[in-house]
């Protein structure tokens, strides 16, 4: 049930989505809610990082990367493991919202007690309070984000709605993106320039929001009569584990997700030292302006991709529309070396413009596509699997996520980088980290893109697998 590339769908592949399958504009924006808040609470801390546990209280930045990363092992355990209670439960309140209402909850109050560290301890203490801050963040955003990521998977079983919707969730992921861009900059306004005082005054409101968001999804937001009453899994984690990763297009899927944002997090943390040290010779304050003001044309510019991916996918399908995003990121990566330059000002923005729609495609065609994937799943072992499905695509999102701030750390350090010499930093270390900045953007780019390359699930295949699914339903 396969075929080498993907054809632009037919006319008929645009008709109109059946009513039982068309998501309304409030179940969207009930369910963006929770895009919006996850998005705040993981990446806040990762944006605050280095800032603060590196330049304020001297962490190493190999050891920054590390706390960070260290969670991802745990994640291995915990994604698998809520993703198949999930999709075993049996509640008054379904199968997902009341994994993500607690989750939410926890996962507020950990975002904001991160930054509430005692002061006059050794850097070797502070790693470890973020490391330990880490693993406890990382274990309610699992609880949160695996069965919301599953919930968003069988809310239609339209080929087209389902992209849709996920077009609808990465407009409210993008706008909290837009906060995080800032948020150095806000915390330090709100801090008087104390990146402490600030950062626990902001965690405290980032907290707050991403609980109430959350409980917002898990309220508003109704599991389908058909995913409550479809079939559970009944092998063990372990086994539902190998087989999702068996499944070949998922992983090429899942990996091309990884590469992706490897392609923009790997070099991300040596833009924002270039941006500050070598664009602006050390001006910390003018380099969170322009990292905001980048960061801010990177949102937009993704925002306005949105629809235009949506519209894409639906001309010449999926797989097609994601390899020609992926384009956009070799020719920002290109970008990066002529416009990170001495007193570039606003040239940074030029490369973030750029970067946008090669993200976003993760965002909006993934889930649409593991959600195609779980419909030939249910037709091979007979369940409805999508909290494993999501366990997987989010553990595997995670650790590129932790991984790329990782290597970001262990990158700075190779390139001769010595956090006490601030602006005057050996020459050849700046050119180390301007090549690193956009060759690693191109190479990253390009694998993710022969990885696509031979994703073969197509929209027939996905309409032949709902008509095999409702015949064995009607035999029953």
């Amino acid at each position: 049930m396969s075929s080498a590339a993907e054809p632009a769908p037919s006319a008929s592949s645009s008709s109109v989505t059946p009513e039982s399958d068309q998501v309304t504009s409030g179940t969207r924006a009930a369910y963006g809610a929770s895009a919006f808040a996850e998005n705040l609470a993981l990446n806040s801390v990762n944006q605050l990082a280095n800032p603060i546990f590196n330049l304020t209280l001297g962490v190493s930045p190999v050891l920054v990367g590390t706390a960070l990363a260290l969670p991802r092992v745990w994640d291995a355990v915990m994604d698998p493991w809520i993703g198949s209670i999930s999709d075993r439960c049996q509640s008054r309140w379904g199968r997902r919202r009341p994994f993500i209402f607690i989750g939410a909850l926890v996962t507020g109050l950990c975002a904001a007690g991160i930054w509430y560290f005692p002061a006059g301890r050794s850097p070797l203490f502070y790693f470890g309070w973020l490391a330990l801050g880490s693993l406890l963040l990382a274990t309610a955003y699992s609880l949160f984000v695996v069965p919301y990521g599953a919930l968003g998977l069988e809310l239609t079983r339209d080929y087209h709605e389902r992209t849709r919707l996920m077009g609808s969730k990465s407009i409210l992921h993008k706008l909290s993106g837009v906060v995080n861009q800032w948020l150095l900059k806000i915390v330090q306004v709100v801090g008087s320039n104390s990146l402490v005082s600030g950062s626990r005054v902001c965690g405290v409101i980032i907290g707050v929001v991403v609980a109430a968001l959350g409980a917002l999804t898990a309220w508003r937001v109704r599991e389908p009569v058909r995913a409550l009453a479809a079939p559970r899994p009944t092998f063990s984690v372990w086994r539902g584990w190998r087989e999702t990763v068996r499944r070949g297009d998922f992983t090429r899927l899942a990996s091309a997700q990884c590469f992706i944002y490897a392609s923009y997090l790997v070099i991300d943390n040596t833009g924002f030292y270039l941006n500050v040290f070598y664009v602006n010779h050390g001006d910390l304050a003018k380099g969170a302006l322009l990292k905001g003001v980048a960061g801010m044309g990177f949102q937009i510019g993704g925002l306005c991709a949105i629809p235009l991916i949506v519209r894409l996918s639906q001309r010449v399908g999926k797989k097609n529309a994601f390899q020609l995003c992926t384009a956009s990121l070799v020719i920002a990566g290109i970008a990066k070396w002529f416009c990170y330059v001495p007193d570039a000002g606003w040239l940074l923005v030029i490369p973030s413009l750029l970067l946008a729609p090669g993200l976003v495609a993760v965002m909006v065609l993934v889930p649409s596509m593991t959600a195609d994937i779980c419909d030939l799943d249910e037709v091979s072992t007979g369940a409805r699997r999508e909290g494993m499905y999501n366990a997987v695509l989010g553990w595997m999102l995670k650790v590129a996520l932790s991984g790329s701030i990782f290597l970001a750390g262990v990158v700075l350090h190779f390139t001769g980088w010595d956090t006490a010499l601030k602006a005057a930093q050996a020459p050849e270390t700046f050119l180390a980290m301007r090549i690193l900045f956009s060759v690693g953007t191109i190479l990253f780019a390009l694998v993710a893109a022969t990885l696509i390359k031979g994703y073969r699930t197509t929209e027939a295949d996905v309409a032949a697998s709902r008509r095999m699914i409702a015949a064995r339903i009607a035999s029953a």
